[in-house]
């Protein structure tokens, strides 16, 4: 008995051991992937903090050289020479100068313009301050220059332009600055009398960077601690296999209950179904017998249209049935084809016609236009699954009741991918709770006798829709509330076909925007005179109507080919631009580039319905003011076809 003992003793020690061992392992490996984890994160971390602070430089810089460009020639000599100290912000010429900065520091995301120069000690001191005189920060002619900016002032009074490459931390927090010398001649000649400077808030893009870096690093070490646990919990059902394996069992066990059920429940259906053709049937003999014996036109009529009326009931259930089966037996397939996407809501809205003739039903269709309209996708089997739902909506809403039909589209998992959205609302009947569990089942209906009387099926429209939208890798979901109505959602993903992927790379790429001739709406002058300083650096040519009257005039008396594209300002005297938008399009009866030419909204309003209401009046793209030029570049590249 003691050998024995000690056996068993030393058996237990060696699983004890090797178990420690293994546990030491996983611990070891959890620590090494928090290590990894935090290098990577700190490596993509810095790369990510330098592109970030990069690109906001880069636009700046962009800003500030327009914003330049327009005061260049507004600056002489003798706002130098009559401005001193802060007596002289009483002369007009002062107060000119600085509400013209004002004006211009509104426009953007400007902070601060003014004016600096050196005086008779040699120091630099402001000059014209472009902030609201009673700004608390305001500085006033002669206030010496901030300690932090001299260099850069320095710099320009020497004859270059400077620009800072790194976040300056002033009083007033992070800035960037663009620092340009003033000559005494406009044409740069002469002697250097002062500088121009430009402040640019830069808190947003330091602070968002700062927060990143942060949420960075706490997400490392989540991801660490989570990967520890990973660890720890293998590690754990390691030990619990044999307890697994009963659970397995059990699983089985449910699944055969489970099958055994589906059997039965298609015995059911074999039962149910053999009443609900014999019904429609029974419809069929009878009135085909009646209009045999019928004498009038009108009455041999009637029996006709409810021997019609039975026969198409009839072929629903069979269609049912035989598409059911198809996809049962693995013979359903998925044929994606490039198609335009829009066509097929078109097809829809034709079906739905049909479905609501003799119905005093509301339906509507709510559909966002997709940048790319042109998918992989099997059109037959969308339509099958959207005609399925709103047959349904159709089916359970009572009369005076409403549908609608939202379509929309996202971006994808990469850029040769979109998922599709397609939301179906009605307010029938609605479903139970209970019912919404099993709504794909197979052969299920709501347990409830009049609903069954007055509602007719096989119970395997949505069993038929749900294979269908698992087998074009989408999803389905349900919200319903009995007497309420329904909402289905319908999420499909659609691969994009390889010629337009490579278009939008080209077109990405190509942003020579050369000889674009531009006709820009804009009742603004200082609105109009930067934007067109902005679309002529870039190569373009611009032609301005201050009014939405004025540019339909200008397109409708100019020849095809005149203009590129139309930049519309949306609020304008005499005519807005939602009008202009309208009669533009409406040319399109004489001349075919009036529907064509893209249009695209420049608005201060840049909430969602007023976006709306920009493409519904016609236009094909909005952008919120104040203008960012690289989103404006990009848009108009998206628009225009180079060759």
């Amino acid at each position: 008995m003691s050998s024995i003992k000690k056996t068993k003793e030393g058996i237990n020690l060696k699983k004890f051991l090797r178990l420690k061992n293994t546990g030491s392992i996983f611990v070891i490996a959890g620590l090494l992937m928090i290590l990894v984890i935090a290098s990577y994160t700190y490596i993509l971390q810095s790369s990510y903090t330098k592109t970030a602070l990069e690109t906001e430089i880069t636009r700046d810089t962009a800003s500030a050289d327009a914003v330049h460009k327009l005061v260049d020639g507004r600056i002489c000599k003798e706002d130098f020479d009559q401005i001193k100290d802060q007596s002289d912000e009483k002369k007009q010429l002062y107060k000119d100068i600085s509400s013209y900065f004002n004006e211009i520091r509104t426009l953007n995301s400007t902070r601060y313009i003014y004016t600096a120069k050196k005086n008779e000690e040699g120091k630099l001191v402001y000059v014209v301050d472009g902030l609201d005189p009673n700004a608390d920060d305001v500085r006033h002619p002669g206030d010496y220059i901030e300690e932090e900016m001299v260099p850069y002032i320095d710099r320009a009074i020497s004859g270059e332009n400077v620009y800072s490459h790194n976040i300056i931390d002033t009083t007033w927090g992070p800035i960037f600055t663009a620092c340009y010398p003033v000559s005494a001649n406009h044409d740069g000649t002469g002697e250097i009398i002062g500088a121009f400077c430009i402040e640019m808030d830069m808190q947003s893009a330091y602070g968002m960077v700062e927060k990143t870096n942060h949420i960075s690093i706490i997400c490392g070490l989540v991801a660490g601690a989570v990967l520890l646990l990973i660890c720890l919990y293998t590690y754990y059902v390691y030990q619990k296999s044999k307890a697994e394996e009963q659970k397995q069992k059990q699983l089985l066990m449910t699944a055969a209950e489970e099958a055994d059920a589906a059997n039965k429940a298609k015995s059911a259906f074999l039962l149910s179904i053999s009443h609900d053709i014999r019904t429609p049937m029974n419809a069929i003999i009878g009135f085909t017998n009646i209009a045999l014996h019928q004498n009038t036109v009108s009455d041999i009529h009637d029996s006709l249209e409810k021997v019609q009326q039975s026969s198409n009931h009839l072929l629903s259930l069979l269609n049912d049935v035989l598409d059911f089966t198809r996809i049962e037996s693995g013979k359903a397939t998925i044929l994606p084809e490039p198609v335009d996407i829009t066509q097929l809501t078109d097809n829809v809205q034709a079906i739905m016609n049909g479905l609501l003739y003799n119905r005093d039903l509301k339906f509507e269709v709510h559909r966002e236009i997709p940048k790319n309209p042109y998918v992989l996708a099997d059109v037959v089997r969308i339509r099958e699954v959207l005609v399925n739902l709103l047959g349904n909506a159709v089916k359970f809403t009572k009369d005076g009741g409403k549908i609608t039909l939202d379509i929309s589209s996202y971006p994808g998992t990469d850029e040769k991918h979109i998922i599709t959205r397609y939301v179906v609302r009605d307010n029938g009947i609605g479903m139970s709770e209970e019912f919404q569990k099993k709504l794909f089942d197979p052969f299920s209906q709501e347990d409830d006798a009049n609903a069954r009387t007055q509602y007719k099926g096989t119970g395997l429209g949505m069993a038929i829709t749900k294979k269908y939208v698992d087998m074009m890798g989408g999803s389905i979901d349900v919200e319903s509330k009995k007497g309420v109505g329904s909402t289905f959602t319908v999420e499909i993903p659609l691969e994009l076909p390889e010629q337009v992927i490579q278009s939008e790379q080209k077109q990405h790429l190509h942003r020579d925007l050369t000889g674009i001739h531009v006709l820009m709406a804009e009742d603004n002058d200082l609105n109009a005179e930067l934007a067109t300083i902005m679309l002529e650096d870039a190569g373009m040519t611009v032609t301005r109507a201050s009014d939405g009257k004025e540019v339909v005039n200008l397109f409708k008396n100019h020849p095809r080919g005149t203009y590129d594209l139309i930049l519309m300002d949306i609020m304008m005297p005499n005519m807005d631009g939602h009008q202009a938008a309208k009669a533009i399009r409406a040319l399109g009866i004489e001349r075919s580039d009036a529907v064509t030419i893209p249009i695209i909204a420049l608005s201060a309003n840049a909430f969602i319905d007023d976006i709306q209401e920009s493409l519904n009046s016609g236009m094909n793209d909005h952008i919120s003011k104040p203008i960012n030029m690289e989103e404006l570049i990009d848009t108009i590249t998206k628009y225009i076809k180079h060759d």
